[in-house]
C-alpha cells in the first residue's frame, strides 16, 4: 500500500487511533541519523507502507491527528515528541503574545497556527492543498482553538487558479512552482487546480486591521505571495515581524530580501532555512 492510500479520517474524535507502540517505535528508527541515507530512506519506505498513519498524538500540549507516511512534520511530530521548526518557534516566541494576530501562509498541518494560538494570538491560518486543510481544521477542532479562522485558498499577486504541485510522502511540502519539482526535489510530484487569491484580499476578508507577525512558507513562490501584498496593502497592515522561508530562493522571480530592506525591514534572526525580518520603529 502506497502512502498516498493511507485512510483520511477527519469526523472521528481524538483519540480514536493510539500514537504509543509499534507505531511510534517504528518511525523513532525511520528518523535515526546515525545510519547512512541510503538506509534510512529504505527504512523510511518499508515503515511508510506499515505504519501510515492516522494517530492521535499530543505534544507540547496540542494535540495532532498525524499521518507520518505523507507529511514531513507529521513524522517529526511522532518520531521526536515534539514540534518540528524548533529553531523558528525559538525565534518567533517572544514576538507572539496573548492578543497578537499572526498570519500563517502555507499553514499545514498547523505548527506554527496551533503553537500562535496557544500562547494567546487571534490565527489566519492559509492553507491551499484541500486535504492538508481538512487536516488543519481537524486539529483546530480537537485543541477547541476559536481564534484560528482557516482560509483554503493559495496565495498570488492577482486572483485565479495554478496549478498545486504536491507529492504524495509529503503534502507539506507543496508548490505553485512546477520548476521546483526537478533537480534536488524531484519525486512523485502531481498538479492540482487551486483557487489563488491576493493575500491582502485574504487578510481583509478576514476582518484583520493588523498583523504582528505573519510566516510565509509556500515552497519557492514566497515572493509572489508577500511583494504583491506589501505594494498594495496600507502600511497599517503590514507585519511588524515575519518569518520568511527563504530556502527555496533560487526559484523567486524577484528577491524579497532587497524589497524588506527597502520597505524598512531588518533581518532579526536566521535559521537554515527562513528569516525572520522587523519592521523598524518609524516605518509603519
Amino acid at each position: 500500500m502506497s502512502a498516498s492510500a493511507a485512510r483520511i479520517d477527519t469526523t472521528s474524535p481524538f483519540g480514536t487511533y493510539s500514537a504509543e507502540g509499534m507505531g511510534r517505535a517504528a518511525w523513532k528508527l525511520a528518523d535515526r541519523h546515525d545510519v547512512s541515507k541510503v538506509l534510512r530512506k529504505r527504512i523510511r519506505s518499508l515503515v511508510s507502507r506499515v505504519f501510515q498513519g492516522p494517530y492521535d498524538t499530543e505534544v507540547e500540549g496540542l494535540r495532532f491527528r498525524i499521518y507520518p507516511a505523507q507529511n514531513y512534520d507529521d513524522r517529526k511530530i511522532l518520531a521526536k515528541g515534539r514540534l518540528p521548526e524548533r529553531a523558528e518557534h525559538q525565534l518567533l516566541r517572544p514576538l507572539i503574545k496573548p492578543g497578537s494576530v499572526f498570519v500563517d501562509v502555507g499553514a499545514n498541518v498547523g505548527t506554527y497556527s496551533l503553537f500562535a494560538a496557544k500562547r494567546g494570538a487571534r490565527v489566519l491560518a492559509i492553507e491551499a492543498n484541500p486535504e492538508t486543510a481538512g487536516k488543519l481544521a481537524f486539529n483546530i477542532a480537537a485543541n477547541d482553538l476559536a481564534a484560528v479562522e482557516l482560509a483554503q485558498t493559495a496565495v498570488g499577486a492577482e486572483a485565479g487558479e495554478l496549478s498545486l504541485w504536491h507529492e504524495p510522502s509529503n503534502c507539506g511540502f507543496a508548490t505553485l512552482v512546477e520548476d521546483l519539482t526537478t533537480g534536488e526535489w524531484a519525486g512523485d510530484w502531481r498538479p492540482r487546480k487551486v483557487a489563488v487569491r491576493p493575500l491582502l484580499d485574504v487578510v481583509q476578508e478576514a476582518g484583520l486591521s493588523r498583523v504582528d507577525v505573519m510566516k510565509i512558507d509556500v515552497e519557492g513562490f514566497e515572493d509572489r505571495a508577500l511583494l504583491p501584498f506589501l505594494k498594495l496593502a496600507p502600511k497599517g497592515l503590514w507585519p511588524g515581524a515575519l518569518l520568511l522561508e527563504t530556502n527555496c530562493r533560487p526559484h523567486w522571480t524577484e528577491d524579497c530580501l532587497p524589497a524588506l530592506a527597502e520597505a524598512g525591514y531588518i533581518r532579526t534572526g536566521e535559521t537554515k532555512d527562513n528569516m525572520v525580518f522587523e519592521l523598524k520603529s518609524g516605518h509603519l
